[in-house]
C-alpha cells in the first residue's frame, strides 16, 4: 500500500493551509510524510528569512522540511537554505505567456470538483494558446532545474489545459516525452499528485519506462487525507515503489 510510502507534499498554516506545524508533527505516527509550504505566500513565508524560521521551527518538532517553490515567481534560495531543505518541490500555479499571467486557480477548482463548469474553456481551447502554454511550462521546469535545482516537480501536468478533459488529447506524447527527459536526465522525481489526480496513466507508464523517479504527494491543504486515488494510480501503472523519494533527496546538491 502507498499508506507506507512518504507523502512529500503537505502545507500547514504557514502558508494557505489550515493545520498548524504542531499539529503536522502529531500525523507522522499515522504515516510518514513531511510539510512543504509554498514559496512566496505573502506575509507568511515572504522571503528566505522567512524561509530559515520555517526550517528551525519544523525541524524542531521533529518533521521532514521541504517547500513548494513557485517556478518562475519565486526568487533564487541560497545554497545554504536550499541545502537545510530535505526536498524543494518546483510547482507551476501561473504562467507568463506574451507578457500575460495566466492564472490557474479556475482550472484547480475544476479539476477538484469545487466548480461546476470551467469558465474559460473555450480560451484555453485555442490551439495556438495551447502550443505557447506547452512551450513555456517546459521552459520554465528547465530553469527550475538547472537554477533552482528543484528534487520533485509537483502536480507535473497540471495546468488550465488539464480542465479540457482528455489528457492525452492536450498534452501530445512528444511534449510528454520532453517533459519526462527533462525530470530523468536530472535526477528530478515526477510527483503523484492525490489532489488534482495527475500524472495520468500513460504519463506515468512513459515515466517509468524511462527510468524516472517519483515520489507521493497529497498536496493537502487540511487534515490529512488518505492516499486511495494515488494507490490506484500507482497500481494501474505499475509503477515500482523502490523507485520513489523516501523524505529527502537522492543526490547532494552540486557544487
Amino acid at each position: 500500500m502507498t499508506s507506507q510510502l512518504f507523502d512529500h507534499h503537505i502545507h500547514s498554516d504557514r502558508s494557505d493551509g489550515t493545520v498548524s506545524l504542531e499539529d503536522r508533527a502529531k500525523t507522522v505516527a499515522i504515516r510518514p510524510h513531511g510539510v512543504s509550504d509554498h514559496y512566496p505566500w505573502r506575509d507568511k513565508l515572504p522571503n528566505e528569512d522567512a524561509v530559515k524560521r520555517y526550517i528551525d521551527d519544523a525541524t524542531k518538532l521533529g518533521l521532514r522540511v521541504g517547500i513548494e517553490y513557485d517556478l518562475g515567481v519565486a526568487p533564487p534560495l541560497s545554497r545554504a537554505t536550499r541545502d537545510a531543505l530535505q526536498y524543494v518541490i518546483g510547482a507551476i500555479h501561473n504562467l507568463a505567456v506574451d507578457g500575460e499571467l495566466i492564472r490557474y486557480d479556475d482550472a484547480g477548482a475544476f479539476v477538484k470538483g469545487r466548480l461546476k463548469e470551467f469558465p474559460r474553456r473555450d480560451r484555453f481551447a485555442d490551439p495556438i494558446l495551447q502550443r505557447k502554454i506547452l512551450e513555456r511550462t517546459l521552459a520554465v521546469v528547465a530553469e527550475g532545474i538547472e537554477r533552482d535545482r528543484i528534487d520533485i516537480l509537483g502536480h507535473p501536468t497540471f495546468s488550465a489545459l488539464q480542465a479540457l478533459g482528455d489528457p492525452e488529447q492536450v498534452y501530445p506524447e512528444e511534449w510528454q516525452l520532453r517533459l519526462i527527459d527533462l525530470c530523468v536526465t536530472s535526477g528530478t522525481a515526477i510527483e503523484v499528485n492525490e489532489s488534482y489526480g495527475v500524472p495520468h496513466r500513460e504519463f506515468l507508464v512513459r515515466a517509468a519506462a524511462a527510468g524516472a523517479l517519483f515520489s507521493v504527494g497529497t498536496d493537502t491543504h487540511f487534515s490529512l487525507k488518505p492516499l486511495d486515488k494515488t494507490d490506484a494510480m500507482i497500481a494501474d501503472a505499475g509503477l515500482d515503489r523502490a523507485r520513489f523519494l523516501a523524505g529527502s533527496r537522492m543526490t547532494a546538491s552540486p557544487g
